[in-house]
Order: structure tokens, then sequence, then C-alpha cells
């Protein structure tokens, strides 16, 4: 379900996706209404989920998660029991950044990050690999991050 968002609100969004720590005063400075109707707005974009909350981004290099890895993988079989067992299990998994169910040759895409390549073949030969709904996978290192971003620019 979309909701209808004025230019206010917009602007609001695109600012906070930039910098959450912008004080609402900040804001308003910045969108032309007053601090009061920024957080009003705000928070009625936190109650209709637009805004899901806030987070730290953390530099995965920084913390030591040296490999990312894109891994495509087949399940033995489909259905809506094996669906709900496999995506418990991805989302129970630290190193599984990101999960994309997807249509063409593979049933899921993951995004795995780990400190180095051990770590990633404990991962993927101890847990990925030997879960019995997996029938079989393709993964791809990454050499460098090109473009990375968790904004949605939203025109005005």
């Amino acid at each position: 379900m979309s909701i209808s968002l004025d230019d206010s609100d917009k602007k609001i969004l695109n600012l906070i996706q930039q910098d959450a720590t912008l004080t609402h005063q900040d804001i308003a400075e910045q969108t032309g209404v007053s601090a009061t109707s920024v957080w009003r707005r705000i928070k009625n974009l936190e109650e209709v989920g637009v805004i899901r909350g806030q987070v730290a981004l953390l530099d995965p290099k920084k913390i030591g998660m040296q490999v990312c890895a894109l891994i495509s993988l087949r399940l033995v079989r489909h259905g809506e029991d094996t669906r709900v067992e496999f995506e418990e299990f991805i989302a129970s998994r630290a190193e599984v950044m990101e999960c994309y169910a997807v249509v063409g040759n593979y049933d899921y895409m993951l995004v795995v990050m780990v400190a180095n390549v051990e770590d990633y073949e404990i991962f993927l030969s101890r847990h990925l690999l030997s879960h019995p709904l997996v029938a079989s996978s393709n993964s791809s290192f990454t050499l460098r991050r090109v473009k990375y971003t968790t904004a949605h620019t939203l025109d005005l």
C-alpha cells in the first residue's frame, strides 16, 4: 500500500535518509516548515510505516568484515512450508545481510559478509549446504563496492 506524500514529507524524508541525527529544528530550517510540523510529520510517517526505523550504518571493513559473497541457491522442493522453514533459517544467520526470493534459474539470492574466506567456507559447508532444503548454490565474491546506498531519492 502506497501513501500520498507531499513535497514537505519528501523533503523531510530525503534529509533524514542522509542524516538521521538532524534535529527537528535543523530539518525545519531546511524545509521551511515549523519544528512542530516536522515532529508531527515524522511521527505520522513512522506510524504508517514509511519510516521503519533509524540505524547507524557501519563500515564493514573497519569492523573486520573483509569478504562479501553473493550466493544464488536452489531449494530441493517448493511449497509454503519449505519457504517458511528456509526463510526462518536464513533470518537466524548473522552472516546473511540480505536475502531475496527471485525468479529465474535460482530461488534465492543472498548477500553474505564474513571476516575471511575460512569463515565463508564454514558458513557454506557447515550451515548453508548442509541444510536439508538447499539443493545447490553458486557463489561470487565481490572485489570492491562500487555503489552502496540505503536512500530512496524522492522527487519533489
